[in-house]
């Protein structure tokens, strides 16, 4: 039983108690008793032991912690937030907190201490649309490489293939996420082809509901990669119904947060333009670093500035620029032919050159075929690049 007038102490105070979690991960919403004596709250977990804490000495957030039964742990939150639902399965646990003007300084101050205190547990921490798993906000040690090109036809959705590919070839453990909702292509350039595709939008876009990892919708899987596609759901001769900022962005979010990734890397082919999937990829997402892909022209360099203004309004790490159809060697003399224009724009606005892929039409062909160059020539000089690119995008991620 909490003491007379405790409640006024917390709306006082402006401290609301979110939940308690075992050594196991297992958060419970059921609240715990607590007296106030002489400015501390003694909290209790119900089972018999017991806690003092400072309210003033923890001006933000607050794990209380007690290890002489089994160790629980309370946290309290300045704001009156309260905990709305709480989930958890084998060394992982979910912790939805229903004010959703949480600030996200307060979900990664949360979940650091969880994590410190229940070493090997995974947490997930929502409020409102955020959700933050650790790290840049994928998860610990996991990131989300975009895939940008500001003008169609360069070349994005071949190198997000090729790259993941040579990512994966590399050791790292990767998935390739579709971003282009309305030109899902990552299928066909995989030879991904489902025997029977699903009728109609199955995907559970509009549900509040977390669900824990075992009942997530899960990745294909292809040349050891993990692949999700709006494609897999739209057959290829429809076009996607996706009208609207909020259907565009609570499907990216889906494809994000509600799929049952594995991978640290997540490589994702986004869309031209700077139009609603690219305002909700920079604003939403927890993007760790992005790539440009272009070729050297100055016209389809200008279209990438624009995304590239956009992503720094958003303040999204660019990590390099790739120049694709770089050349073209003769097949008869082996002379270096330039195909369009060179130019600087990118290279003035601070980004660094990470490859330069020459022009192939094996590229295409093998596209075509749903079988990426790198795997069919992997000695190749087009692997040869994608290597280097590989190798950059690594050393990148290792000093984040």
């Amino acid at each position: 039983m909490n003491s007379p007038g405790v409640e006024a102490m917390l709306e006082e105070a402006n401290v609301a108690v979110l939940a308690t979690v075992d050594t196991k991960g297992r958060a419970h919403a059921a609240p715990i008793w607590y007296l106030y004596e002489d400015g501390e709250f003694l909290i209790s977990t119900g089972r018999g032991s017991q806690k003092h804490l400072n309210v003033e000495a923890h001006p933000d957030v607050t794990l209380v912690i007690d290890r002489r039964e089994l160790p629980y742990l309370a946290a309290m939150v300045r704001g009156k937030a309260q905990i709305e639902e709480a989930l958890s399965e084998d060394g992982w646990a979910a912790v939805v907190i229903g004010k959703e003007d949480t600030p996200r300084e307060l979900l990664v101050s949360a979940r650091a201490q969880l994590t410190a205190a229940f070493p090997g547990i995974q947490f997930e921490m929502r409020a409102g649309r955020q959700v933050y798993r650790g790290g840049q906000g994928f998860g610990e040690g996991q990131h989300l490489i975009a895939v940008f090109g500001g003008k169609g036809g360069v070349g994005k959705s071949t190198l997000a293939v090729n790259l993941a590919l040579t990512l994966s070839a590399m050791g790292l453990s990767t998935g390739l996420l579709d971003g282009d909702l309305s030109a899902p292509d990552l299928p066909n350039l995989l030879g991904l082809h489902l025997e029977q595709p699903p009728r109609g939008f199955s995907w559970e876009l509009m549900s509040k509901e977390v669900k824990p990892l075992s009942q997530r919708k899960r990745p294909h899987m292809r040349f050891d990669v993990e692949v999700m596609s709006v494609g897999f759901l739209v057959p290829e001769r429809m076009a996607p119904n996706l009208a609207g900022r909020t259907m565009v962005s609570t499907l990216l979010r889906y494809l994000v947060f509600e799929v049952a990734w594995k991978a640290d890397i997540l490589v994702m082919d986004a869309p031209p333009g700077t139009g609603d999937e690219l305002l909700a990829m920079a604003s939403e997402l927890p993007i760790s670093g992005a790539i440009f892909v272009t070729t050297p022209q100055d016209l389809a360099q200008m279209d990438a500035e624009r995304t590239l203004a956009l992503l720094k309004e958003h303040d999204v790490p660019v990590i390099g620029w790739v120049q694709n159809m770089a050349e073209l060697r003769c097949p008869h003399c082996e002379e270096q032919i330039d195909l369009f224009g060179t130019s600087s724009r990118l290279s003035d606005a601070g980004l660094p050159v990470l490859g330069r892929i020459p022009f192939d039409i094996r590229l295409a062909e093998t596209a075509d075929q749903g079988r990426p160059l790198v795997l069919g020539d992997p000695t190749g000089p087009i692997a040869y690049e994608f290597a280097k690119i590989g190798g950059s995008v690594r050393r990148w991620l290792a000093e984040r």
